[in-house]
């Protein structure tokens, strides 16, 4: 063993994971078993870590998420590939100088305007040197293998070159311009966000009917409805159906605007729907996307009523400062109060509001920056639809498709004042200040002394689209560059899909001309087990820290990649990663059963090499069907590697493990207490413990690693994260040997369920017969030959096989393929007190079920009661009836006697 290697001198019977989780990872850090050599001749695996926020602290899905890219990081790995896990932080714009502005008021009680533009970044940098590295040691905790060294920020220098290179090309091939446009406003962060940093959320709300005197009309108006009476007034039309017989004789004449008595046109357009409300639309080209078009086909004044606040501006007339919502209410008072206000509707809208802020956004004109996206979508969905790129599951695919056809062009400049300055500038006027006007000039560098930079910063996602090729050096030439991309697997929520991932793809295309990836693995995402987003208002979330604390690393990554099936959401408790922390316990135990008869050093360490030639002929038959089990199960875990299915790879090792290698395999192998375990069969147990550890080291790897060290003695530079990763063996796989073992062992499961169902103890001894076809003596024999395997798992210390034996008197049986198990009761139990106890047990089951059937029956409970409810008693149902048929074949039996 190395020298410095952590010490393995002791094994606690029970496994503690505080134990050896810090020490295993220092060590593999230490021993650069993370890092990637770009000059190294092996093919590349490449995963970049999406890159948390800096304000960031670990939650649960990024746990999930992490868990499933360290997976396949180090199967590929111990594949012998050169595998580069990029790690890296997002500055997170908005996000970021929220929280900052957050602390400054209330550590100093002062706003980012106190400060100053220049004085509030530093501020912010020095915020980010202090807090933002804490989410990636969390994410060491967990036991991410990145490569450290690489780390990247989007807001180093490196990559906000890249940045800025990216904005100049663009506008030089023309996807980029500015103009006045109707944005997404957030009032509270006063800034423009895009349409995919809006969510909408439904909320009751009125309807309001308005009457709109006509001109020249003494006692005719025209009713119009709407949800947000405010926006009246910056009303520059009235528009109606030009096919709406109610109005077609009014196009063309005017109405008054109530309370500022505005004259405005009546116009026909056909964007109009006559259903509506009722059927006359008030036209605000200034605060409402459909009507921003209206205006512009039909030449319209647009008349912008509030400020970056939110707050009425000088077009408001009486309304003028007061806050918009304010304002909704005054408005409405005195449109009753003049006898406009004709009736108020209840209402349910769809609100549109801030992802960050949760602030009610506000459609505003205002001049921006934006990116025309039609043609950097069309390469990037040829190469999903020719499979250059594959969505794991493949059902993602048509949502991508879905928004990525119907693409609109994409605001990217920020109102904000901690992000990448977007790189244009402007001649100034006689005060030295930024004069639009006079026009710009596009240039990373100052163009001309006396030149001022634009004051708005990009959109976060302007800078994340660029990550899979700018952490690589882009757009230098570079050796990382040229070895690690394309990467191999993007593996993130759907959360993210427009925001991130299909720019990335967009990106990837127009700057290097290849795709960013080759594969999308879509997880679904964490909810509570209620199935509701976890949210601190709920207080319904899942630190993962505190399920490491409280479990352990490797059984909080272990339960999370089980739960994960593909591109489903997980219903997630506390209680589920109790799983992980029995599995990881039962992995523990299991080493001692043979790991016990190992001799080793004061250091632990096995002073003999147990591993040893052998042929899988001479082997006895649990031994083969263990060999089988192993090697089926190795198949079956590169099929679903294949598939990005890793929660079926979880569940095959568990299985594998637990199942297969406890309970039978070492069950049936180690030898009668106070005896020594001969040699062979602690190297063939050692031989497969460690083939298990080696599958199960991308999942768990911290116990693996502690575990793999005490089966042989180890070299310098040996570790288990660097194993050669199991390959299957068609040599050490016999169906045949495994069917016969599968029949013993059916057998023997049947002998244990009899024992269950009637109170009797595993391992009171008993009798057993067991009837086989008659003519088939080789069964026959079969079975006899194996009779110290019921006797070992089952206390069979008599056995009977007998070709077409008929059913003892007072015997329970269980049929096994062609045969027929009989185990005598009489002896074995009180009769007529098993007999009462299952009257008893048949009863309580009856009167259990016909409550059940009550509800079920009760149409009532059945289409008012949620679907989950009404299944969940539907289940108990089918249970409750085949728990009675068993106990009632039971009773049955016993009645006969």
């Amino acid at each position: 063993m190395p020298d410095d290697a952590p010490s393995l001198a002791s094994m606690s019977k029970a496994y503690d994971p505080s134990d050896i989780e810090d020490k295993w990872y220092a060590y593999w850090e230490e021993h650069g078993f993370f890092e990637a050599d770009a000059d190294g001749d092996a093919d590349s695996h490449v995963i970049m870590m999406p890159p948390p926020n800096v304000t960031g602290r670990l939650h649960i899905g990024h746990a999930l998420q992490d868990s499933i890219q360290d997976a396949l990081t180090r199967i590929h790995r111990m594949k012998g590939d050169e595998t580069l896990w990029m790690p890296g932080l997002d500055h997170a714009g908005i996000a970021t100088q929220n929280a900052v502005e957050d602390d400054l008021r209330e550590a100093e009680g002062k706003t980012r305007h106190d400060l100053g533009r220049e004085a509030f970044v530093e501020r912010v940098r020095a915020w980010k040197e202090e807090y933002g590295d804490l989410i990636l040691d969390q994410k060491r905790t967990l036991g991410d293998s990145c490569d450290w060294g690489r780390q990247r920020f989007t807001m180093d220098e490196g990559f906000t070159r890249a940045v800025q290179e990216v904005f100049v090309q663009l506008h030089e091939e023309g996807l980029i311009y500015r103009g006045d446009y109707l944005v997404n406003w957030d009032p509270e962060n006063e800034t423009a966000l895009s349409d995919e940093e809006v969510e909408n959320e439904e909320r009751e709300g009125h309807l309001w009917h308005v009457q709109y005197p006509l001109a020249g009309a003494e006692d005719e108006s025209l009713t119009i409805a709407t949800t947000r009476p405010e926006t009246m007034l910056g009303d520059t039309a009235i528009a109606v159906d030009p096919d709406d017989e109610r109005y077609e004789h009014l196009v063309g004449e005017t109405a008054i605007l109530p309370l500022l008595g505005r004259e405005i046109p009546i116009i026909a357009d056909e964007r109009i729907d006559s259903d509506f409300g009722t059927g006359a639309l008030k036209v605000t080209p200034a605060h409402d996307e459909t009507d921003f078009e209206i205006g512009e086909d039909h030449g319209l004044e647009k008349i912008t009523i509030m400020s970056p606040t939110g707050d009425i501006n000088e077009n408001g007339g009486p309304y003028e400062g007061m806050d918009r919502f304010d304002a909704r209410d005054q408005i409405v008072e005195d449109l009753e109060e003049e006898g406009l206000l004709v009736a108020v509707e209840d209402y349910m809208m769809s609100v549109p509001l801030s992802e960050r802020s949760e602030a009610v956004i506000e459609p505003l004109i205002s001049r921006q920056w934006f990116v025309e996206m039609e043609p950097l979508a069309e390469p990037a969905i040829e190469a999903v639809r020719d499979g250059e790129i594959e969505f794991f599951p493949d059902r993602w695919a048509n949502e991508y498709f879905r928004w990525m056809e119907n693409i609109r062009d994409w605001c990217i400049s920020r109102q904000l004042w901690w992000g990448h300055r977007i790189p244009v500038w402007y001649y100034t006027d006689e005060n030295g200040e930024a004069d639009p006007e006079q026009g710009y000039v596009v240039s990373i560098d100052q163009p001309e002394d006396g030149m001022v930079q634009e004051t708005d910063v990009l959109d976060t996602w302007f800078s994340s689209w660029l990550w899979p090729f700018a952490t690589l050096g882009w757009p230098e030439e570079t050796d990382d560059l040229e070895k690690f991309y394309p990467t191999d697997v993007l593996v993130s929520g759907y959360d993210i899909l427009f925001f991130w991932i299909a720019r990335m793809i967009m990106a990837g295309y127009e700057f290097t001309g290849r795709p960013p990836f080759k594969n999308v693995f879509i997880t679904g995402m964490v909810k509570d087990a209620q199935g509701r987003w976890m949210s601190k208002s709920l207080g319904n979330g899942i630190d993962p820290l505190e399920m490491v604390d409280q479990y352990g690393a490797d059984a909080t990554r272990f339960t999370l990649t089980l739960l994960c099936a593909q591109g489903q959401d997980i219903k997630l408790a506390p209680s589920k990663f109790e799983m992980g922390r029995n599995f990881a316990n039962k992995i523990w135990n299991a080493f001692n059963v043979f790991g016990q008869f190992m001799d080793r050093d004061d250091a632990g360490v096995p002073v003999r090499d147990y591993q040893r030639e052998r042929s899988f002929e001479e082997l006895e038959l649990v031994e083969q069907w263990m060999l089988h089990r192993l090697h089926t199960a190795i198949q079956d875990v590169e099929d679903s590697l294949d598939r990005y299915r890793l929660n079926e790879i979880a569940e095959r090792v568990y299985d594998v493990f637990w199942r297969d290698y406890c309970d039978w395999y070492l069950e049936l192998i180690k030898p009668p207490y106070g005896e020594e375990m001969e040699a062979d069969k602690i190297a063939l147990a050692a031989e497969i413990y460690e083939t298990l550890l080696t599958l199960l080291h991308p999942l768990m790897p911290f116990i693996t690693e502690e575990l793999w060290w005490k089966v042989r003695p180890r070299g310098a530079g040996e570790a288990c994260i660097a194993a050669d990763w199991p390959s299957a063996d068609d040599e050490q796989m016999d169906a045949a040997a495994a069917e016969t073992f599968e029949l013993i062992q059916e057998m023997i499961s049947g002998v244990r369920g009899i024992k269950s169902d009637y109170g009797v103890g595993l391992g009171q001894e008993i009798e057993a017969t067991v009837s086989v076809p008659v003519g088939d003596e080789a069964l026959a024999d079969t079975v006899r030959r194996y009779a110290d395997y019921f006797d070992k798992l089952a206390s069979v210390t008599d056995l009977t096989v007998e070709a077409g034996a008929e059913k003892p008197t007072a015997s329970a049986s269980v049929v096994v393929g062609r045969c027929e198990v009989f185990v005598p009761l009489a002896g074995m139990i009180d009769l007529e007190q098993e007999r009462e106890r299952l009257r008893g047990e048949i009863e309580e089951k009856e009167t259990f079920l016909e409550g059940v059937e009550q509800k079920l029956n009760n149409p009532q409970f059945v289409n008012k009661a949620p679907d989950e409810v009404v299944e969940r008693e539907r289940q108990k149902k089918k249970d409750t009836t085949a728990e009675l048929e068993r106990l009632q074949d039971n009773l049955a039996d016993l009645e006969a006697v």
